[in-house]
């Protein structure tokens, strides 16, 4: 299922597990404002919930992700443009939770891995203020999706730095690419001749070829986040016919000229 908020998806996850009439009363303790001294680690939350006079303290554990499962997050994340650069500028889109799907590394918590306790009598789980923590956390983790990833094990000036180290790995293999590719001598010793024509024009080719990958861009920019429309599928027709005239015209012209 395709989530545009993060709040719904945190909340389907334990809705799955979790008794309804139960999350209904702790919605209500998280609408009242009743849920207090929230504190989210990786791997662990805790939190009061105030009842009448009385206060509970609830403790929640999820397991949080291992260095390799987020190695991989990262590496998606970095590899499609879209994502990284929304992240660097401080936002999480939505469509972030497939990337963790895409490494099976569960984003949201399942009946198997999530713990929590309250000091109340209710031996259940959720109890009624274990739910108002999961709906207050919702809220925050709508306003905060970075919240949500710290308790998943990286804070988020850990997930920009690791970001950032993948832009600046990759840099320097382009600016090699693009230097070798102009041997020319400095500016200063072409003045007299800047504006001739050299013999070196004759030995310029160009080779006009499908590229290796099929529309590389949208590849590396990923499926747009504002709309549903298949992109991919309603452009590469037309992108390959436009490919396929521009060979003709390009080789229909030089073999004109030549002639």
């Amino acid at each position: 299922m395709t989530y545009t908020s993060w709040s719904e998806a945190w909340l389907d996850a334990l809705l799955a597990f979790s008794h309804p009439g139960r999350m209904r009363r702790g919605k209500r303790f998280a609408r009242a404002g009743l849920i207090k001294n929230l504190d989210v680690r990786p791997g662990e939350i805790d939190a009061q919930v105030k009842d009448g006079r009385k206060v509970f303290d609830v403790e929640i554990h999820f397991p949080p992700l291992d260095d390799d499962s987020w190695n991989k997050i990262i590496d998606k994340l970095a590899s499609q443009a879209i994502y990284s650069a929304r992240l660097l500028s401080g936002e999480i889109p939505p469509e972030v939770m497939q990337v963790f799907a895409d490494v099976d590394a569960p984003l949201f918590p399942s009946a198997e891995k999530l713990e929590a306790q309250c000091t109340c009598p209710d031996w259940e789980v959720p109890c009624k203020h274990i739910a108002g923590v999961y709906y207050y956390l919702a809220e925050r983790f709508e306003k905060d999706p970075f919240l949500l990833f710290y308790f998943r094990g990286r804070s988020k000036d850990e997930l920009m730095d690791a970001l950032r180290s993948h832009r600046t790995v990759a840099r320097p293999e382009i600016e090699h690419s693009v230097v070798s590719l102009f041997k020319d001598p400095p500016l200063t010793q072409q003045l007299d001749h800047f504006w001739e024509i050299g013999h070196e024009l004759n030995n310029i080719t160009f080779n006009i070829a499908k590229p290796p990958l099929p529309l590389p861009h949208f590849k590396r920019l990923g499926k747009p986040s504002f709309t549903d429309i298949d992109i991919y599928s309603l452009l590469k027709p037309i992108y390959d016919t436009i490919t396929e005239k521009t060979i003709s015209w390009a080789y229909e012209s030089s073999e004109k000229h030549h002639d």
